[in-house]
Formats: C-alpha cells, structure tokens, sequence
C-alpha cells in the first residue's frame, strides 16, 4: 500500500515531498534490522519503506519489514542490487527515491537533509552522502577501508559526476527518465557509479551532500576487501571509463587517486623486473622512490586516520592502502582487456 495521499504540510505550509526508502537484501537478515530500526526513527515524517528481497534463503526479511512497517516485494531468483533497486523503484509512490543498503544505518536526519537539498534547488536531479567516521564492525580492515570512504567522501567536489546507493536521492521522475539501474552488473559493483555518469551524461546535476551521512555495518576481510576492490569495482569501473571517455574525476578518480595507481603500476613492474635484471641497487632505489610518492599522494588520508584514531593506526594502513592501489593498478589491463572483448563479442552478435 502506497503512503497516505494527503500529504502532510511544512512549518511553511508547503507539502512535503514525499520520500520511498528503497533497500535490496539478500540474506542479510541482522544488518537489515539495524537498517530499519535507524529509518524508522528519522526526522522526516512523509516517507514510505519498501524492502526488495533479492531471492533470499531465509524468510526473515518479511517478518523485520512487519515489526517497522516496511513493505516487501520479494523476488524468487536473485537478480543482483540494480534489479532489485528497479524493481523498489516501480513500486514505489514517492517524489523522491531514496536508496540505501541494507547494512547502513542512515543518520536520523538524512532523509530530511535530501529533501532539503533537493527541494531547495529545483534544477538538482539527485544527491548522495557518505558514511560516517564510527564504522559499525571493529576489525582493523573494516574501520580502515570504511573510513577511508569516508574521507573520500568528505573531501570530494560537491558538484558531483557520479552517484552513490549507500545514502543517496534521485527525484522519481528523473529515475524514470534514465531507465532506472542497468541490470548487466548482476552482482554488487558500480551499477550506482554508471547511473551518475548517465545521469551527468544528459546534463542532470547531482550534488554531494557532506552533512548526509549513514553508518556503516560491513564486516571487510582481506580476501573480500581484494576482490571487491579489482573485480567488482577496478575493472568494471576502467570498462566504463573507457566506454565514457575516461572524463570523470570524481572521488576516486581525482588527480592524486590517478597518480597514485600509476605509481603502484610501475611498482609492480619493477618487482617484476628486479629479480630478472640484475640491478639491484638502481632498481631498489626506484622501488623506494615510487612508494614514498605514492604514500605522499595520500597523506590527507593518513592525517584523517591519525585525527579520527592514531599515529599507530595511521601507520598502519599506509601498506593496505599501497595494496590497495596496486589492486587498482591491475584492474587496468583487466578492464581494457574486458572492453575489448565485449566489444569484439558485441560487434559479432549485434542481436
């Protein structure tokens, strides 16, 4: 059932706009009551939740949707996050589509402050946050990588060239326009990251919103922390830099995040070359060079993470974040690699 059709009224006697939380799950049945339990105390009364069950195993997610007066739309087969959010998206009654995951606990006020933006500037098609500075898991990996989204986030351009699912608002009519999220990422990956760049593609704008926070819950290993970072973010992302012209600079994509894999690239090279050449000495020196480039084009983020923790977690994430662009510099060849044979494969059956 779609919220009441009466809308309730500003303190300036303007209808408020109403607002469809929109959430994917799939089995992830104790963040998703985090999740609801945080929306359901927000500050901003005009607003429906619909939870889209892609295909889970467990029948959970009903029974949290009736404690916090969510709706569900469950799905027998999982599609992935971006059919998911469509599907949400279809059913949904509100002027303004908010998207989140289902292990994000949005900040009371984060559904009012995307109205505000968004009402406030009638020309603004969408709006994302970020998280947090509190990650909700306390492993060395899971606050280092949350809260280097975080800061990511944080110093960003305002005026953005991409789009976020974890705290983010698209007006419903624009979502529409656009065809909703491309269903060909059938796993999490940067279905949100490819919606901004149509989006800014067709001259939408879209805000970054810094005050518009949610906290969030992901337990990272190093296993899954690697194989998000090259192959469902690194190389899909290059394919749709390559499909785009390679313009964005957004967030990570800006100049120093750029220096900084190709540094990690020539790394890579070189301890590939050093034990076949010989050189040790000008080589080594080589290698050094490049690291402490490479560290200085993130000492922003060190200095954030020695504020936000200490000196000694400071250090300690400087070798995450070397791995961390050496995974972006592997995603490189992989994502050319990639665009060439989807465009060889499209070129050979056009249907």
């Amino acid at each position: 059932m779609c919220m009441a059709q009466v809308a309730e009224k500003s303190a300036e006697n303007k209808p408020l706009l109403r607002v469809s939380v929109v959430i994917p799950v799939f089995n992830g049945c104790a963040e998703l009551e985090k999740c609801l339990a945080a929306i359901a105390v927000s500050t901003y009364p005009g607003f429906e939740c619909i939870v889209v069950d892609d295909g889970s195993t467990t029948g959970t997610a009903e029974r949290l949707a009736v404690r916090y007066n969510a709706r569900v739309i469950r799905r027998e087969r999982r599609r992935g996050p971006a059919a998911a959010r469509n599907v949400g998206a279809r059913a949904a009654c509100g002027d303004i589509l908010f998207f989140t995951d289902a292990d994000v606990m949005l900040h009371p006020d984060a559904l009012a402050i995307a109205v505000r933006v968004l009402d406030a500037d009638p020309g603004l098609s969408a709006v994302f946050g970020s998280y947090d500075d509190q990650p909700g898991h306390g492993s060395f990996l899971s606050q280092y990588r949350n809260l280097y989204h975080h800061w990511v986030h944080q110093t960003g351009s305002e005026d953005a060239s991409t789009f976020w699912t974890g705290c983010g608002a698209i007006r419903q009519h624009v979502f529409a326009e656009m065809g909703g999220f491309s269903v060909d990422y059938r796993h999490p990956s940067i279905e949100d990251i490819e919606l901004g760049a149509r989006l800014h593609a067709a001259g939408h704008r879209i805000r970054l919103e810094k005050t518009m926070l949610g906290t969030h819950l992901k337990r990272w290993t190093f296993w899954n922390l690697m194989a998000t970072d090259i192959f469902r973010r690194g190389v899909p992302w290059m394919v749709l830099l390559l499909r785009c012209g390679g313009r964005s600079r957004d967030l990570n994509l800006n100049l120093k995040s750029r220096i900084a894999t190709a540094l990690a690239g020539l790394f890579g090279l070189a301890l590939i070359i050093l034990p076949l050449s010989g050189h040790f000495g000008a080589l080594g020196l080589a290698l050094v060079l490049l690291i402490l480039v490479l560290v200085w084009t993130q000492l922003g983020f060190y200095r954030c993470a020695a504020r936000k923790r200490s000196i000694v977690f400071a250090l300690a994430v400087v070798p995450m974040q070397v791995l961390f662009f050496l995974g972006c510099a592997a995603a490189v060849p992989l994502g050319f690699i990639e665009y060439h044979l989807d465009n060889r494969h499209r070129r050979s059956d056009p249907t």
